[in-house]
């Protein structure tokens, strides 16, 4: 009988980390999705990979497809491989071999023989740039048990999200019996405790069995949810893992009650917790879920810890010297300074510096320089340089500036690099790099 160890060793996991990203432009002009910054100093592939590491899965592949450079420089410095304890991470592009991915099913079919030289029971396929806390392990486990062939894990979701997600029907025996792709009138609708009307949705990670996979990606199609996976119901078993209820995070949660804190160590409160961070409204409020004072995904835990490269900078530094300054819910990265600041629900990400500023909603890259500034509502990308004005309050003068208004939210968003003192009209500024 194998053991626990054994089981998690014949595990792979393969992280979808290409696509255009078009919903979260301009975000991605210089970037693919997975390098999109996030937490202070995360990269979205940073939550993939330590899902996999906190599930003891070791073996992953990851492909990438354009606007790479900074991911790979990423991965290579901050994760871990070792053929002598049989453990990597291994970055895949199809461009080494003139080819381009049409979608995850073509990508995967494109590295079949990769995968059989790991000889692999059991293959994982997660996206790259989802904010969420999940036991992959638990997940396989699940698929291993069954007399399935493969694995959908799948999540209650509201009606209105229909047009962007798959929507699945599943019996009582959790094996799923259809499949629709961003279906609004979807007809596997149902009514929840509540009384109003939900679905369960396709979260977009899959688990195979090896075989079973080989057998999938013959098929027509060059995507899982849209092709793959309505050709596979009629002949083969597929078993939705509901998410709400198996996903159990063991780790402490932070919640704010009476002016205190206290530590729970019972199941986590952010099991359940699940952001596909594929649009500028999405990226945001994952980002503001992170920094209310009881976060909804809880960034402080110690046995579900997030990983990523080490920066050797000071600590952050909050100096208030003047009456008025408040900070009254913010997450810091390391070596930034915040001097004589009002703020509320801030993502300051490391080595940033604001001065003598008021601000609401707001999420800074690396690099920033904030001096005597209004702002609220927006995100703002590297290396950004501004004194003396008023974001998010006047739409046609953010509009002059050249910021990018998302048209359903109207958050700001300031390209990077962009320098007050430079009079910016949308154009990249000479020597901007892919980061």
């Amino acid at each position: 009988m194998n053991t626990e160890t054994e089981v998690r060793d014949k595990i792979l996991v393969v992280v979808m980390a290409g696509g255009e990203g078009r919903r979260l432009l301009p975000l991605t002009k210089t970037r693919t999705k997975p390098a999109v910054p996030i937490g202070t100093k995360y990269r979205l592939i940073d939550i993939v990979l330590s899902n996999a590491a906190n599930s003891g899965l070791l073996k992953s592949f990851v492909l990438v497809q354009g606007k790479d450079k900074s991911l790979n420089s990423h991965i290579k410095n901050s994760w871990y491989s070792s053929q002598q304890f049989n453990a990597f991470t291994e970055i895949i592009s199809p461009q080494g071999i003139g080819k381009a991915y049409k979608g995850d099913a073509d990508a995967v079919r494109q590295i079949v023989k990769d995968i059989k030289n790991v000889r692999p029971s059991l293959v994982l396929i997660a996206p790259g740039d989802q904010l969420l806390k999940m036991n992959y392990y638990n997940f396989v486990k699940f698929l291993a048990e069954t007399n399935a062939d493969a694995a959908i894990s799948i999540i209650k979701r509201p009606m209105e999200q229909a047009s962007q997600l798959g929507s699945v029907q599943v019996d009582n025996n959790d094996y799923i019996t259809g499949f629709k792709e961003k279906d609004p009138n979807t007809p596997f609708a149902f009514n929840d405790e509540n009384g109003q009307k939900a679905f369960f949705a396709s979260m977009g990670i899959y688990a195979f069995k090896e075989k079973v996979l080989y057998k999938a990606l013959k098929l027509q199609g060059n995507l899982f949810g849209k092709d793959i996976i309505p050709q596979m119901l009629p002949t083969m078993k597929i078993v939705g893992y509901n998410y709400n209820k198996h996903n159990i995070i063991i780790d402490k949660n932070l919640i704010y009650y009476n002016d205190m804190v206290f530590e729970d160590f019972e199941k986590s409160t952010d099991s359940d917790y699940w952001r596909d961070v594929g649009t500028i409204e999405e990226y945001f409020h994952a980002n503001m879920d992170l920094a209310g004072i009881t976060p909804l995904f809880n960034l402080y835990g110690e046995k579900w810890p997030f990983y990523t490269s080490r920066r050797y900078l000071g600590p952050a530094k909050i100096i208030m010297t003047q009456p008025g300054g408040i900070i009254e819910s913010a997450i810091i990265g390391e070596g930034s300074i915040l001097s004589n600041v009002k703020g509320r629900s801030l993502v300051v990400s490391q080595d940033v510096y604001i001065e003598k500023s008021e601000l609401e909603n707001v999420i800074i890259f690396e690099g920033t320089n904030i001096q005597k500034c209004s702002i609220k509502n927006t995100i703002i990308d590297k290396r950004v340089r501004l004194m003396s004005m008023t974001i998010g309050f006047d739409e046609e003068e953010d509009r002059r500036r050249g910021f990018y208004i998302d048209p359903k939210t109207k958050i700001r968003v300031i390209p990077k690099e962009y320098d007050y003192a430079y009079n910016f009209k949308g154009e990249p500024p000479q020597g901007e790099t892919e980061e």
